[in-house]
């Protein structure tokens, strides 16, 4: 994972600044093969062409309320308890990741919160995409409606942590193990850049950029398969591998692929199952279907190679997580905030 840290070379700067402003409509890409988008439900593609102009800015509260987010809610929840293991949401301000000097380009913005830190991932297709800083987590009290919850919901940021314990040697994380938290969206727990699921209307149907955080590893009931591992190996021989030494995922298909249609919410003794809460992943597709091959062996379901796991939205009461909830055993799994904005 990459991260830059004030000025950047003229051509990234572009890159990097057009995920928060205007670029009109975006349209399909595919970069190996496979899916396919329609205008305006496309892969966002950062082209020289449809650079924005001007720095990235924290969003206004009038454009937040627009698009179904309480702005003040994101302030008030950043007060919150954090917990040992755990963090709590947080709301990006002047003095904090922004520099308190620009002029916003238009309304949908706030002068003087110009972001001056940059992060790189890949969007749906595989290609790079340059964003900036998220300008806060969150929790689910700060939707305005259920119409942004079920958007929210469905647009997925996957998050890679990292889980062998052996010295980070990603700069700037000083050789530090994992943490050994399957849910730490640190920079220095993950062992691969982030995929942003932008097949799915990114700025056109979602201005805000919205996301559910969700955490992929490589530790789903079928990885010791013979098929799983065959998918690793080939993987591993298209992207490289990451610092776990693991397969690198570069797009969103090729998770959807080795994933079961399920994600788990939280970990350990207290997780619970989200059914169905990731389309159109089913898992390595059965290898007799029909089962009429001689030798092979039919199955119900794919091979599920990797687990995805989300922070909990609820506790086993029905409970909204919220940053102030204290760290008892009764919600030890609250593991919010599960939204970043």
């Amino acid at each position: 994972m990459r991260r830059w840290r004030g000025p950047l070379p003229t051509r990234l700067l572009a890159l990097a600044l057009l995920a928060l402003l205007p670029v009109g409509a975006a349209w399909a890409q595919n970069s190996i093969g496979g899916d396919t988008f329609a205008p305006g439900e496309a892969d966002f593609v950062q082209s020289g062409s449809e650079l924005g102009r001007g720095p990235g800015f924290q969003f206004s509260d009038a454009f937040y309320s627009a698009n179904g987010i309480n702005g003040q809610e994101l302030r008030n929840q950043e007060n919150g308890a954090t917990g040992p293991s755990r963090f709590g949401a947080f709301y990006r301000g002047p003095g904090d990741a922004f520099v308190g000097t620009g002029v916003a380009p238009d309304s949908r913005f706030l002068d003087d919160t110009r972001i001056r830190i940059h992060n790189m991932g890949t969007n749906a297709a595989g290609s790079l995409l340059f964003y900036p800083d998220p300008p806060a987590f969150f929790f689910e009290s700060a939707f305005l409606n259920q119409e942004t919850k079920d958007l929210t919901n469905r647009s997925f940021v996957f998050l890679f942590p990292r889980q062998k314990q052996a010295a980070n040697t990603v700069a700037g994380c000083n050789g530090n193990p994992a943490s050994g938290d399957l849910l730490d969206p640190a920079p220095c727990n993950r062992r691969q850049d982030n995929i942003f699921d932008t097949g799915n209307g990114y700025l056109t149907k979602n201005p805000l950029q919205l996301w559910r955080i969700v955490f992929v590893t490589w530790d789903g009931p079928d990885v010791n398969t013979a098929e799983c591992r065959d998918e690793m190996a080939k993987l591993a021989a298209r992207n490289g591998v990451d610092t776990d030494g693991t397969p690198i995922f570069r797009r969103v298909r090729e998770i959807l692929d080795v994933a079961g249609p399920d994600m788990i919410a939280g970990q350990g003794a207290s997780q619970v199952v989200v059914h169905n809460a990731l389309p159109g992943a089913h898992g390595l597709p059965n290898p007799d279907p029909r089962n009429d091959i001689p030798g092979v062996v039919s199955r119900e379901r794919g091979q599920i190679c990797v687990n995805v796991r989300t922070r909990r939205q609820v506790d086993g009461a029905g409970h909204a997580a919220r940053p102030d909830d204290p760290s008892t055993p009764q919600n030890e799994a609250l593991d919010g905030p599960p939204f970043v904005v």
